[in-house]
């Protein structure tokens, strides 16, 4: 029996990819999702590569819905989160990435 989990994994990264191909950047999945990085060394870590940037892809059935419920409070753009003694972490709806994206690469 497949594992479902690496199923949906994949399903995300997939997902990801094809957005941002669709949307005209440079966008590529890690073989095996950087299963082999100590092998192939650091171009295979992390799920994807987004215009030379390292995307983690995490998914999970519910355990995100604080963050969805922080950003959906006043329709917030950006979610700044920090745990005690960790650096912050910037979490954003895709629609803001894409803004930000093109912004970055000069597109339309």
């Amino acid at each position: 029996m497949p594992n479902r989990n690496r199923a949906r994994g994949y399903e995300l990264e997939a997902e990801c990819r094809d957005f941002w191909l669709e949307n005209g950047f440079d966008a590529r999945r890690t073989f095996a999702s950087g299963a082999y990085k100590h092998v192939l060394g650091r171009e295979q870590t992390g799920d994807l590569y987004l215009e030379g940037l390292m995307v983690e892809a995490k998914r999970k059935k519910s355990g995100f819905k604080f963050l969805y419920d922080s950003l959906a409070n006043d329709n917030a753009e950006v979610l700044v989160v920090r745990q005690d003694r960790s650096e912050r972490l910037y979490c954003l709806p895709e629609k803001t990435m894409l803004k930000l994206m093109k912004m970055a690469h000069g597109k339309k």
